[in-house]
């Protein structure tokens, strides 16, 4: 294998990346592990009013968990950046596709984030009675257009999303394939329940992908400086 077909370079859009960049990058994808598991591990697996009855008896883990909730979004959207980056060279169609499912998903995610906002105001108030508001707002989907739609880019853009651009990471090489497996058991863990912060899974993985992006070799050019090497 000569040096112009290293895996780095050949493989790896990261190895171009300047300093900063790659920084910026794994800060994004660490931030959207931590986040989402601070937020999933302070507040406990309640619905309805029994969740509003913890919120307001707990009001200050509860809004530290909301708020990391809401920075987790933005930060897994810069996270999807980092990820169509580095994997469209290789599987350009899978990459954008699962990008755009991503951000659709994530769209869903803030709407949740701002309901559950409004919920830890409503409970943090004690003027609405906790069954009043579980009751007008439900756990269950609501069957209006409005409510589809809703249903229809959370679920199929999440669920669906984060496996097509795992797959597309898989295929670059530029990230641990482990590191991406764990971010799918993570969404498949997420339809049986598990008896333990499913999130944690997936921010083992989006650490594991920080850490890998910070160690890309740099690539060199044939003049020895920091640079990407072409392949005519």
């Amino acid at each position: 294998m000569t040096s112009l077909d290293s895996p780095v370079r050949t493989t790896s859009p990261a190895a171009s990346w300047s300093g900063p960049a790659r920084v910026a990058g794994a800060l994004t994808l660490t931030l959207s592990g931590l986040l989402w598991a601070i937020a999933d591990v302070i507040e406990p697996d309640l619905n309805g009013a029994a969740s509003l009855t913890w919120t307001a008896a707990h009001p200050g883990p509860a809004g530290i968990a909301i708020t990391a909730d809401m920075l987790a979004t933005p930060s897994l959207l810069g996270a999807t950046a980092v990820w169509l980056l580095l994997s469209r060279r290789r599987s350009p169609r899978l990459a954008w596709a699962g990008a755009v499912l991503l951000v659709l998903g994530l769209t869903g995610q803030a709407v949740i984030s701002g309901v559950g906002l409004v919920g830890y105001m409503v409970a943090r108030s004690g003027k609405i009675d906790p069954g009043v508001f579980s009751a007008v707002v439900g756990d269950a989907p609501d069957p209006s257009l409005p409510g589809t739609v809703f249903m229809a880019m959370f679920f199929v853009g999440a669920f669906v999303g984060i496996v097509v651009m795992m797959v597309a990471v898989w295929r670059s090489r530029a990230l641990p394939r482990a590191a991406a497996a764990l971010l799918v058991a993570f969404q498949l863990t997420e339809l049986v329940s598990p008896p333990f912060p499913s999130t944690l899974i997936a921010t083992a993985g989006l650490v594991w992908m920080a850490v890998a992006l910070l160690r890309t070799p740099v690539a060199e050019s044939l003049d020895g400086r920091s640079g990407v090497m072409e392949r005519r």
